[in-house]
């Protein structure tokens, strides 16, 4: 016969197992309890109300002379990874981070607390150039051009018209070499975009930098690391392929982290 081990049988009505007491339908035994049960039940809530104290906040320790220079090689070796930079840079660099809004440890000060908005700016400043909300073409040329010619190359704007003055609508003929592109552009973001389709078979590209302001700051990179790129929080490239952070609640557009408007409609966000 084979045996039975998942079901205890009951015992026949009447009849009731050797050893155990009785208890009455409806009641459960009630277990003998001795002091070192109590203090058991009594010890987390004891720990419970511990817990609910808050914890003393360590105050800050001010930035000293030693945290300029580990932050100016972590940040550099950041930028060199990202290839943005390279290695050499690293002394030019520090002066930038030295001509910083306040100093080194205004720098060191910020980069503890908002790394992307402090290194940004110095890129921007070192390598990158700005264009004011309201320009003119043939200044940005003027930034332009001087850093295409490392690249032995020179960008042109032909037949600049007004196509509608309210809504700030222009177009021209963009020229590089035997390249002509007809572009129309509202502000600088449109016009650095068809400048770049223009430079892609060079592998060349304007990056679009954050200034969370109305101006722009652009950057020419030589074959950007997109996948590096849109993996950071140190440096904030405005770029479909660094959309990463959400959507924008007017239009629905990808959007990045800690981007100040969306490239799509150009909404601002708070």
């Amino acid at each position: 016969m084979p045996l039975r081990f998942w079901k205890k049988d009951k015992p026949e009505k009447g009849k009731e197992e050797k050893g155990e007491p009785q208890v009455e339908k409806g009641t459960k035994a009630e277990k003998p309890t001795s002091q070192g049960a109590k203090a058991e039940v009594l010890e987390p809530e004891t720990k419970k109300a511990e817990e609910k104290k808050p914890e003393p906040i360590a105050p800050t320790r001010p930035p000293q002379p030693g945290d300029a220079e580990a932050a100016i090689a972590g940040a550099h070796a950041a930028l060199v990874d990202l290839g943005l930079t390279v290695p050499l840079t690293k002394g030019v660099f520090a002066k930038r981070v030295a001509a910083y809004p306040g100093g080194e440890m205004a720098f060191v000060a910020d980069y503890r607390t908002e790394p992307h908005r402090a290194v940004t700016r110095v890129l921007g400043d070192w390598l990158g150039f700005r264009v004011p909300e309201v320009f003119e073409p043939d200044a940005l040329l003027k930034e332009i051009n001087p850093r295409l010619s490392s690249f032995k190359l020179s960008m042109q704007l032909k037949d600049l018209t007004w196509l509608d003055k309210e809504l700030n609508l222009r177009k021209a003929k963009l020229v590089l070499g035997d390249q002509e592109k007809i572009v129309r552009f509202k502000d600088v973001r449109d016009l650095v975009k068809s400048v770049n389709e223009l430079l892609a078979p060079k592998k060349l590209a304007f990056l679009e930098l954050e200034t969370w302001d109305d101006d722009f700051a652009f950057l020419l990179i030589r074959e950007p690391r997109w996948d590096k790129i849109a993996g950071t929080d140190l440096v904030v490239i405005k770029a479909d392929q660094t959309a990463t952070g959400g959507e924008c609640g007017e239009c629905g557009a990808p959007v990045g982290k800690y981007w100040r408007d969306c490239l799509k409609c150009g909404a601002v966000f708070n």
